[in-house]
């Protein structure tokens, strides 16, 4: 049978009651809290992209609201103001707003009738957001590159009505998108976190590197992640081969998520958006293996503050099962195995005590043997004497009646041969008498 030290038992009961709590504990924290630090994280993106999306679109709106006060301008409006008070009414407002770079006023044709720069290039009457505002829907572009100088541009576009309602031109604002990037660039995320946009085809709207704009993503799963929702968490690899993690948010309001169907994404990554989870969970093994090694340590040296006295009193039994009485255990421990020792000496006192007598009464009856047995010797040396004198006194009568009966004997024999004797006489006599009768 396998036998367990009680040292190896103590420490296993100890470490188990104690590892059982700790282990728990360990398991909810890491899996339960980190789970929860993980969501916060998440959630923190999530509302940081709703944040910093909610910019975008007041800035948007704004140019919808100033592009639609420009066409409800009462001097843009009116048939008698001249060009020339109509260019210098918008260079006011151009100045007075600071958001367009460029603003135009065009008919119904495509034409332009008056710019305040002149820096747009191209042809209006075959783009969608004049045709929009030209039926009377005031409409925005997608971002858009023009050239001298370089610049990537919006224009939101609105239908002038005269006074009877009727559209009559359409006028339209250009916007510099470094008035967009102006909000998203200026979100700093942890460490190495950013947050850009991209366009419903999948194009780059706003980006840290500006060689990126209107780029197509490359990453075709993460393209269609991002598009395929309006807001959540998404997570992809980029181009360095590093796990990311992106709070995916969108325009509030229909309008501008059909017209321009941005996503912007406030990206970082997992390892810095996961950094207090990883941390905690780091923290939270430290202290699993702390309290471990304390566990061992403690259940070691509460093994050893009761096998080490125990291991005394074994110890101090085998001597005195050999002889030595003399021996004293010094145990203060303040507890059970402390009486323990003390009874245990007291009971080799008392043995001591015991074999003390016993030696004593070994003396005395040794004394009363040998006494005893000088007694004996002179009652046996007297016996002696006159067991001598009565085997004479029989080896005598002995001899006497081994002398009789030999007389006796020889007497019964001589008798027996006399008695044969007479038979065989007789015998013969009879033969003789006979022969003379015959």
């Amino acid at each position: 049978m396998l036998k367990i030290s009680l040292r190896k038992k103590i420490i296993s009961l100890f470490l188990f009651f104690g590892l059982l709590p700790l282990v728990v504990t360990f398991f909810l924290a890491v899996t339960q809290i980190q789970k929860s630090l993980r969501e916060m994280a998440n959630n923190h993106l999530i509302s940081l992209a709703d944040e910093v999306m909610g910019s975008v679109e007041k800035t948007i709106q704004s140019i919808y609201t100033n592009t639609e006060l420009l066409s409800a301008n009462p001097l843009i409006r009116s048939k008698q103001a001249s060009n020339e008070e109509k260019l210098s009414e918008l260079k006011k407002i151009q100045d007075f707003y600071g958001i367009f770079e460029d603003i135009t006023l065009i008919d119904l044709d495509g034409n332009v009738i008056i710019s305040t720069t002149y820096q747009y290039r191209g042809d209006w009457k075959n783009k969608q957001w004049y045709q929009e505002a030209k039926e009377g829907k005031s409409s925005i572009s997608p971002a858009y590159i023009i050239l001298g100088p370089h610049k990537v541009i919006l224009s939101c576009a609105a239908p002038v009505k005269n006074e009877e309602g009727k559209i009559i031109a359409v006028i339209a604002g250009q916007v510099n998108m470094e008035k967009i990037w102006e909000t998203t660039n200026g979100i700093e995320v942890g460490g190495g976190g950013f947050a850009f946009m991209v366009n419903k085809e999948g194009r780059f709207v706003a980006y840290p590197q500006k060689e990126k704009i209107l780029t197509l993503m490359s990453n075709v799963g993460f393209k269609e992640g991002v598009l395929s929702k309006n807001s959540g968490v998404i997570t992809y690899i980029d181009e360095n081969k590093q796990k990311m993690i992106g709070g995916v948010a969108s325009f509030s309001e229909k309008k501008l998520i059909d017209q321009l169907g941005w996503r912007l994404i406030v990206s970082q990554s997992e390892s810095k958006a996961f950094a207090l989870a990883n941390t905690f969970q780091r923290q939270v093994i430290i202290i699993f293996l702390s309290g471990l090694v304390l566990l061992l340590v403690i259940s070691y040296l509460l093994g050893n503050k009761i096998v080490v006295p125990i291991k005394k009193i074994i110890t101090a039994t085998r001597r005195v099962s050999l002889g030595e009485l003399e021996i004293k255990i010094a145990i203060k421990t303040g507890d059970e195995i402390e009486e323990l020792a003390e009874s245990f000496n007291k009971m080799a006192d008392d043995l001591k005590i015991s074999r003390t007598g016993l030696e004593e009464s070994k003396d005395v009856l040794e004394i009363k043997v040998a006494a005893r047995t000088r007694e004996l010797q002179e009652l046996a040396k007297s016996l002696e004497g006159k067991v001598g004198e009565r085997t004479k006194e029989l080896q005598k009568r002995l001899n006497e009646l081994e002398r009789f009966y030999r007389l006796t004997v020889g007497r019964e024999l001589k008798m027996i041969d006399l008695k044969k004797k007479i038979k065989e006489e007789q015998k013969v006599c009879k033969v003789d008498l006979k022969d003379r009768n015959l």
